[in-house]
Formats: structure tokens, C-alpha cells, sequence
């Protein structure tokens, strides 16, 4: 009996070993945890020319928030732009969480798209802000619009206002006054203007469907 048990525990030892051994790649490891999950890069922008680039990365101040950070491109130095901080909207305790952004030609300032919602195949309709980079003033676009209605949202050249569509119609917004103007009215049903109808996204990938002039 007891040359019987010290066989069993001989054999089964091994097995025990190998439940215990982290290096082994299971089904559980691969598909049900994080461990091998990419590290996300972007949306990044390139400034000066190639000098610099801008990404976003986890803020370390902020468990929820995100920072803006540019890299620079010879010596790969690294400088927190905009911090999670300046991104909460007021009476909020939160920052927005970001979805994309652009900055503005002479950057003062950057355009944050958050909050966004899918059409069709992608994530164009959302809420848009303008972060002032000199004052970190944080102002919501659209006026009274409904939430996450607002599409493809760009700096005019001179970067004093923006355009976009909202609701098949486009717009535009005074950065300074936040002043609005619409520029069609007759957006409904079969009239889409500023943007594309399925089809078009699906056959021709042509989703953003108007530009500021040079």
C-alpha cells in the first residue's frame, strides 16, 4: 500500500507542476485576461513640420483622464501638452474622455470629439469641445444641440471658427463669441448635406462630405 501511494504521488506531482507553470499559454490567459492585450497608440499628429509628434497616453493624476503628449522626434523627449486636468468640463468632476482631436493651424487651439455614437460602420456623430490653449477656457460646441449630434466638426484655415453638420444641416461657430450660423436649412429625410447616406460610406468610403476653402 505504501509503495502504491508514493508511485501515485510521484505521478501526479508533475501534473500539479504544470497547472502551476505561468509560462505555459492557456485558452484561459489568451482570451479571458489583458495579459497579451496591444498597447493602444493615437490618434498622434504630427507639428513643426515632423519635428514633434502629439498622442495620447493614461494620465498618472488621474485614473479615468488622458493627457496630450508630444514626442520629440529626434531625441524622443517627452512633454505633457495638455494634462486630463484641463479637459474637465465645469461642474463636472470627470475629464472628457477623448475620441479624437485636431489642433487648430496656429495652435491655440485644439478640438476634442467625445462622447460618440456609430453611424452605419463608424463613430463620426458625438459631442464636440474647443480647449483655448492660452486661457484653457473649455467650451462645448452646438448651442442647445441635442447630445452627440454634431459630425465632423474642422477649424476654419484662420482657426477662428469651426464648421460642422448637425442633424443633416451644416453650421458654423464663432470660437471667440460662440456665435452660431447655419448655413443650409433644408436638411430632411432625402436631403443630407455635409455628409453621406449609407451607400455611399459602403461602396465608396465617403463619409465627411464637405471642407473649409483654402
Amino acid at each position: 500500500m505504501k509503495r502504491l501511494l508514493l508511485v501515485l504521488c510521484f505521478c501526479l506531482s508533475p501534473l500539479s507542476t504544470l497547472a502551476q507553470d505561468h509560462s505555459l499559454l492557456t485558452v484561459e490567459r489568451i482570451f479571458n485576461s489583458d495579459e497579451f492585450a496591444e498597447r493602444k497608440f493615437g490618434p498622434a499628429r504630427w507639428l513643426e513640420k515632423g519635428a514633434g509628434y502629439t498622442t495620447l497616453e493614461p494620465s498618472n493624476t488621474i485614473e479615468t483622464g488622458t493627457d496630450i503628449v508630444r514626442y520629440d522626434t529626434r531625441s524622443g523627449k517627452r512633454k505633457v501638452l495638455v494634462s486630463a486636468e484641463k479637459l474637465i468640463p465645469d461642474g463636472l468632476k470627470n475629464p472628457l474622455d477623448i475620441d479624437n482631436y485636431e489642433w487648430s493651424h496656429d495652435k491655440k487651439n485644439l478640438l476634442i470629439f467625445t462622447n460618440t455614437k456609430k453611424v452605419w460602420r463608424y463613430h463620426t456623430r458625438g459631442d464636440y469641445w474647443v480647449l483655448n490653449l492660452q486661457t484653457w477656457r473649455l467650451n462645448k460646441l452646438g448651442g442647445s444641440a441635442k447630445p452627440s449630434t454634431l459630425m465632423f466638426a474642422k477649424f476654419a484655415p484662420d482657426g477662428r471658427m469651426v464648421a460642422y453638420v448637425r442633424e443633416q444641416n451644416i453650421y458654423v461657430e464663432d470660437i471667440a463669441s460662440t456665435k452660431i450660423v447655419q448655413l443650409t436649412s433644408d436638411g430632411l429625410g432625402n436631403i443630407i448635406n455635409g455628409t453621406s447616406d449609407w451607400v455611399y460610406e459602403e461602396e465608396f468610403g465617403l463619409r465627411n462630405g464637405f471642407r473649409w476653402s483654402p
